[in-house]
Formats: C-alpha cells, structure tokens, sequence
C-alpha cells in the first residue's frame, strides 16, 4: 500500500489528506456535541452547516457564504482524491462509465423533488437536501460499485457474471423501494389521501429493471452494469412516488410545457455536439487517441516538446476541438448548464420562484435578469467545451478527467432537473 501511495500525484495526496482532516474536525464536532462539551468548533459546524440542512428539509434555508465556499473545495477535494482511488481499482475510465453513472443525476433529482414534495417522512427528510443527498448519492454508486467489482473479480463462466449481475441489481433495487417505501407511507402528505397504488406498481416494475434493460449493456463492464442498472431502478422508484402524488392533485396545477423546453433544448444540444465532434472523434479512435488525453507515458511537458511534424501531436491537434464535441463527459456537461440555466429562468420569470443557490442569485442580481443567468449557463457551457477540448490529461489521469466533467454535468443538471420537476408537479 506504500507503493501505492508513493505512486500518487502530489494534489491527490494532498486532497486525501486535506479531506481526512476536514472528517476528523467535522465528527469531533458532531462527537462534543453528543458529550454537552460547549466548545467554539461545535457550534461553528452547528450554524453553518447542520442547522441549515435542517431548516432547508423544512423549506426554510440551505445556503449561507461558509458552507457553499466548503462544499465546493469539499467537492473539489473529493474529485481528486477520488481520481486516484478509481486508477488504484483499475475502473474503466472510458466514456461508458460517464453513461453508467448518469441515472444518478436523476435519482438524486427525483429524490429532492420527493423530499420537496414531503413525500418522506422525518426519518429520512434531511438526507434528500443538500449536502445530504449527494452523500447518499455516492453510497449507492459505491454500494453498487463494490457489488459489480466483486463479480467482475470471480472466476464464473461469463454467462453465469452476467445473471449474477442481475440478481444483485435486482436485490439492490428492491432494498431501495422498501426504505424509501416505509419512509414514503408513513408520511404526513400521503397520510392526507394520497394513492399509492402508482407508486406500487412503478416501484416493483423497477426491480426487473435488470433484465428489461439488460440489452442496451452489452459494451459496459460488469461493474458499470451494477451501477447502471441500480442508479435507473431507484430512478423508476422516485419517479413512481411522484406518480403518485401528481395523481392526486388538481390537473391545473400539473405543468407539462417547463419540461419539453427544459429538457428538449439541452437534448437537442447533445445531438448537435455528438454530430459535429463524432467524425473527428472516430479518426482520433482508429489511431488508438482520444481528444484531452496524451498516449501512456508521456507528460504534458514531453507533449510541448513534441515537433509540430510529429503524427501523434499532428493528429491530435487537428482533430481535437471538433472530438472533443463527440465525447458523453463534454456534451453531457454542456447540456447540464443549458439545463440548469432554462429552468431557473422558466422557474423565476413564469412561475415565480427564488433562487437559493447564493452564487447564482447574485449572478441574476448582477445580470438584473433570469434570463440573463440563463446566457451565463450557456457561456458557461461554451467554455466548458473550450477546457475539454485544450486541456491534456496524463494518461495516468483518465479518472480526473472523468470525474472533473462529472462534477460540471452534476453542477448544472441536477438542480436543473430538480427544478423543472418541481414546476411540473406544482411544489
């Protein structure tokens, strides 16, 4: 294991260092607190971070200046530190695995949208907003994650992985719809007449999630299949509870129109990139290349130094800007920026909601308009394209820059989504 560390980039290092203080502080915080020790640190992690997740479960805060500037060096940290646990691991680095872990974008959005609809009850409320949500995001990928390597690792006729696959996914799925199914019955909002004989019937369709879907996973690995498969069926778990809760309310206050342009905009975006960007993306391809990403064993300074004549760097040059486009970590990215940015304009001007988000009210502040937040999302975006398309990752860093266009997908499409659902159901 001291190999292993040794082998590290000096920022991982210094991430998963940083972040095992940061725990260290957080949990003697929340551990005086449980001992009636009055002390300074405590009651720092009190107000600016527990209470406000609290007060936010109750539609009443969330963001103040200290816990957003921690939660995105949090993030930030956990990027890098992440990076180099994924390459110890071996996981596949490749696009499919950006495929795999985007049902996670919208279970956790359809989660929020449940919580803000009250459909939980005060077991669970506080994990389904932020910070809370993220975090158990994360367990269930690496929940899955550790069932899908445990297969992938055993030595079993490869038909026999691939229904092992399934069962597990299944077990997965199923152990959600109960939690989040006892939570969900016994709230005060389904208490109040609520059917939930959608979300019954929704909820047990997603345990053969596996198997209706198993078709369009021929090219994932066995661990990508887990993450998949679980992330879509809890997905189908959410989305039967608030099937079950636009039954019930009046057909007025259902909006369908917020979400054909909230979504049909950024989908048409990922069309139109993938596209432009596929041809130049399958020339790098039949050359073993990928746009951002430089041949194993070379620098970015062994790059530089490369003659301009030289067919690696010739080829990369060339084809890189149109690539890059082609590529699911970019266009999903993109389009998570556009998305975000529809929906809080659609949301303010049409419907009369408030951002929350601190850095994104000054910014419609500032623009002295939500749409003009909306064109900021959208540069946004162009320069999120511009990074990936000029930026070189060692080929040792695949992971980082898997999860850097993770992060900026999850930025923008998850309150995106989350606030189109709720202008869709009416919360």
């Amino acid at each position: 294991m001291s190999g292993s560390w040794e082998e590290l980039y000096n920022y991982e290092k210094w991430s998963i260092q940083a972040l095992i203080g940061i725990s260290a502080l957080f949990f003697s915080a929340l551990a005086l607190d449980s001992l009636n020790v009055e002390n300074p640190l405590t009651n720092m992690v009190m107000e600016f971070y527990i209470d406000p997740v609290l007060d936010d479960a109750g539609s009443d805060a969330g963001y103040n200046e200290v816990n957003t500037i921690t939660y995105a060096v949090v993030l930030a940290l956990f990027v890098a530190a992440l990076s180099a646990w994924l390459r110890f691991l071996e996981i596949d680095a490749s696009e499919a695995t950006i495929l795999a872990l985007l049902p996670y974008v919208l279970w956790a959005s359809l989660g929020e949208v449940a919580e803000d609809a009250e459909m939980f009850d005060s077991t669970l409320t506080a994990f389904f907003v932020s910070p809370g949500i993220h975090f158990q995001t994360a367990l269930w990928v690496v929940i899955a994650g550790a069932f899908g390597y445990s297969i992938s690792r055993r030595e079993m006729h490869p038909e026999h992985k691939d229904n092992s696959v399934e069962v597990v996914s299944s077990i997965l799925i199923l152990a959600q719809f109960v939690l989040y199914g006892s939570s969900i019955s016994n709230s005060e909002v389904v208490a109040g007449g609520i059917d939930l004989s959608p979300f019954a019937v929704i909820g047990i369709s997603a345990i053969f999630t596996p198997w209706f879907f198993r078709g369009s996973t021929i090219y994932f690995s066995h661990v990508q299949r887990v993450v998949y498969f679980v992330g879509l069926g809890g997905s189908m778990v959410f989305f039967g509870a608030l099937s079950s809760y636009a039954a019930s309310v009046p057909e007025d206050q259902l909006i369908l129109w917020p979400l054909l342009v909230v979504i049909g905009v950024p989908v048409m975006i990922c069309m139109a990139m993938y596209s432009r960007g596929s041809e130049a993306a399958s020339a790098l391809s039949s050359q073993g290349l990928v746009a951002g990403i430089l041949p194993p064993g070379m620098s970015e300074d062994d790059y530089q130094m490369l003659p301009e004549s030289s067919p690696e760097k010739e080829m990369l040059e060339k084809h890189r800007k149109s690539a890059a486009m082609a590529y699911p970590v970019v266009f999903l990215a993109v389009s998570g920026q556009v998305l975000d940015g529809l929906a809080t304009w659609i949301g303010i001007e049409y419907f009369g909601y408030q951002e929350k988000h601190l850095v994104s009210a000054e910014i419609i502040e500032i623009a002295n308009s939500a749409f003009g937040f909306t064109l900021i999302k959208a540069a946004l975006g162009v320069l999120i394209w511009y990074f990936f398309a000029v930026a070189n990752f060692e080929h040792r860093e695949r992971h980082l820059r898997l999860l850097v266009g993770l992060m900026m997908l999850v930025v923008g499409m998850a309150p995106g989504l989350r606030d189109v659902g709720r202008l869709v159901i009416g919360v």
